[in-house]
């Protein structure tokens, strides 16, 4: 039977996790229309022993791809190059689905050709199992609609969105291999999307409140340049998009919205070292060239009051600003 949706899942050191991601989709009427593409990224534990286990009990709906690390990036390139199904989406190995709500969300896709679909996640506490429900913001549910109509006012996440895989196939779709590239995901096929559903099902279970995750503040400080590496990729991919043919005002604004959080989040990280000296150079080095080549970013990270008080300031303000951040986050 054809499958549905392809799940690629990312692994890397996960023995005590795997097991409740992997356990979410059996069922019978789940399996049968997914494959589950588990690409342990050269784990040093028993994560890829494990997944071998699923795959020799549940052939055709387990795919063990082991490869040597290569970064959270490279993982889902690798789900993609082996997807068969008519769906993709994301699904880290720490993280799981709704079991109970997969089927109803199946039978859409089963049914739709939608290009893009989205659905809610709930946040779970990783400490305490308490959970926070991230429900999608829209009027409009269950039926598909023209991606222009909505997208002037959404901010998504990867947790919410499942692509058909031949739009990501076809346009050579492609992430970095390093971390953040949940960002890459989620825009750099925006330019392709003409239709979008909002279904009323909550797929995505997220763990939170890991020390080891790639958004925790330290990680962030860690690989602080992979994170502008990233947000650099984005901002050519946009300006290409906006130099094309196929530029949409409102699909524009929706890129250009996200970019301008991204550089938030860079800005953040940049505030949050000690270093003032060194990072108050780098910062106003980055929103220059943000003045100078992304005018349309500029002026939307310029809603920001933060940035605005940066500049109005001639950045003689970022030692304090930056003191009252690190104050903030328990530095």
């Amino acid at each position: 039977m054809e499958k549905i949706l392809s799940v690629s899942v990312a692994a890397y050191n996960l023995e005590s996790m795997i097991r409740q991601c992997l356990d979410s989709f059996i069922r019978p009427e789940i399996l049968e229309k997914v494959e589950v593409l588990v690409t342990d990224d050269g784990s040093k534990d028993q994560t890829r022993e494990i997944v071998a286990e699923y795959e020799k009990k549940y052939p055709g709906s387990f795919k063990l791809i082991a490869q040597k690390n290569a970064g959270p990036g490279s993982t889902v390139n690798s789900g993609l190059a082996h997807a068969t199904g008519k769906y993709f989406r994301m699904v880290d190995g720490d993280d799981w689905v709704n079991t109970n709500e997969m089927e109803a969300y199946l039978t859409y896709l089963e049914e739709h050709d939608t290009d893009m679909v989205c659905t809610s996640y709930c946040c779970v506490d990783h400490e305490t199992g308490e959970k926070r429900l991230e429900m999608l913001k829209t009027d409009i549910m269950d039926r598909e609609i023209q991606f222009e109509q909505v997208a002037n006012d959404l901010f998504l996440a990867m947790h919410n969105v499942t692509y058909k895989t031949s739009i990501l196939k076809e346009n050579s779709i492609r992430l970095d291999n390093g971390f953040y590239t949940d960002l890459e995901y989620l825009m750099f096929p925006t330019p392709y999307i003409h239709t979008v559903a909002f279904l009323s099902q909550t797929i995505y279970m997220y763990r939170v409140s890991l020390s080891t995750q790639s958004m925790n503040i330290k990680s962030l400080q860690k690989n602080v340049q992979m994170h502008r590496d990233v947000l650099e990729h984005l901002l050519r991919e946009y300006e290409a998009y906006h130099m094309s043919a196929h530029w949409n005002a409102s699909i524009g604004s929706y890129y250009c919205k996200r970019l301008a959080a991204t550089v938030g989040t860079q800005l953040s990280i940049y505030l949050s070292f000690k270093d003032t000296k060194t990072y108050k150079k780098i910062t106003k080095a980055m929103v220059e060239e943000l003045k100078r080549e992304h005018d349309t970013v500029y002026r939307e990270i310029m809603k920001l009051k933060t940035f605005q008080v940066l500049v109005h300031t001639g950045f003689s303000s970022y030692g304090i600003v930056s003191s009252m951040h690190r104050k903030k986050l328990g530095f």
